[in-house]
């Protein structure tokens, strides 16, 4: 059996334990820290000692796939966030997933954001709501709009799957 990697987190009455091989606990160390940050208190660290962010901080991957200049409108940056989640497995978010999302690519939260939720919800049909309320996911049109907007392709799809 391989090595094992263990991270555990405890403050005050709240802690968790992430087990499993190094990769496995790297790769899902990450979508705990928002939490940590939150109990813990977040404390704003000087940049030559933050820890390095991999492939899942959001604000590289927005930078990298919005160019300067351009401006997504509040329902497009929503959409974006949501597929950056999609990306890493997380394919359902909560408004507060979207308040951190705004905030991590240093663009105001909507003041209005359930309502806009609700609009690509009911009128423009781009996300589902799930069985609990307050969560959503992209469906197979939102996908499209946000890999759209972004300019990122769709993956080709498998022989097999095509219809003669």
């Amino acid at each position: 059996m391989g090595e094992r990697t263990t991270f555990r987190f405890a403050a005050g009455s709240v802690s968790f334990e992430l087990r499993g091989p190094e990769e496995f606990v790297l790769r899902h160390l990450g979508d705990f820290l928002p939490f940590v940050e939150r109990v813990a208190g977040r404390r704003k660290v000087s940049p030559d000692k933050q820890p390095p962010r991999g492939p899942s901080d959001l604000a590289t991957w927005y930078a990298q796939h919005v160019p300067d200049g351009t401006r997504l409108t509040m329902q497009d940056s929503i959409l974006a966030f949501a597929l950056w989640m999609r990306t890493f497995k997380k394919y359902i978010f909560t408004s507060e997933d979207i308040r951190r999302a705004f905030e991590d690519v240093g663009h105001p939260e909507p003041k209005s954001l359930l309502q806009i939720l609700g609009t690509l919800k009911r009128d423009h049909n781009l996300i589902l709501g799930t069985e609990r309320r307050g969560e959503y996911m992209l469906n197979t049109t939102g996908i499209e709009r946000a890999r759209g907007l972004l300019g990122i392709r769709q993956a080709s799809a498998s022989p097999q799957g095509k219809r003669p």
